[in-house]
């Protein structure tokens, strides 16, 4: 039977289904390829600056200030002193409003900015593709689900870089319960292994990254550092 065939309340439960499973896929691609593009992806964009330049603009914001330049000690750890954060305030003032709106957004661990328009803008692309092939009310169940990586991103990302206790304990109300579930103890250890390793785990919304072969599991000595900063290894 197609979708179709479904009441319209089982046509918006199926939509959270397809939802979530596009919003994934759409998060894991896009984070691979363009939050921490390879280098002849960031060549060409170079080329076409009037074309790509939000591109680059996030790849600076995400994986130049997020990845390389914070967190340089550990997970937890955003800076090492005092001179290590003035020191990067002083790049970002070069970058004018780019690097102000990178700051405000508490170093690139919120979206801001260009960068949440491009982080954004392959959901909003895909939605009237679920729309087209399944039909309004599948589509409104679909529109939940996809919020969740911008959601996710800026509420839930901050507190993936604490401790698990200081995490739950600062979050929101619902950031904290996520968490506390099966489910968020995953996410942190997903965040975990993609910043250690930056060429895996790009997903918050889990599920796309194991279908593209994109996960990677722990090692004795990664599940050694998490419990060493308060990471929940299981």
């Amino acid at each position: 039977m197609s979708i179709s065939g479904f009441s319209i309340a089982g046509q918006i439960v199926a939509g959270l289904a397809v939802g979530y499973v596009a919003a994934s896929f759409v998060e894991s691609v896009a984070h691979q390829h363009v939050s921490d593009a390879p280098n002849r992806y960031r060549l060409f964009w170079k080329h076409h600056p009037r074309l790509f330049g939000h591109f680059l603009k996030t790849y600076f914001s995400h994986h130049i200030i997020h990845h390389v330049r914070t967190f340089r000690t550990d997970h937890v750890t955003q800076f090492s002193s005092p001179e290590e954060k003035v020191r990067l305030d002083e790049v970002l003032a070069r970058h004018g409003r780019h690097g102000a709106l990178i700051k405000k957004a508490s170093y690139a661990v919120k979206l801001q900015g260009g960068g949440a328009l491009t982080f954004v803008a392959p959901l909003v692309a895909t939605w009237p593709l679920l729309y087209l092939a399944f039909g309004p009310w599948v589509a409104v169940g679909a529109l939940v689900t996809m919020s969740g990586p911008p959601i996710l991103s800026n509420w839930a990302h901050p507190h993936l870089h604490k401790p698990h206790d200081r995490a739950r304990a600062e979050a929101p109300a619902w950031v904290s319960w996520l968490l506390g579930t099966r489910y968020g103890r995953a996410m942190m250890r997903n965040h975990f292994l993609h910043h250690r390793y930056e060429d895996c785990c790009y997903n918050l919304l889990l599920g796309a990254d194991y279908m593209r072969g994109a996960y990677r599991s722990p090692s004795p000595e990664d599940i050694a550092e998490m419990e060493r900063i308060g990471i929940p290894v299981r």
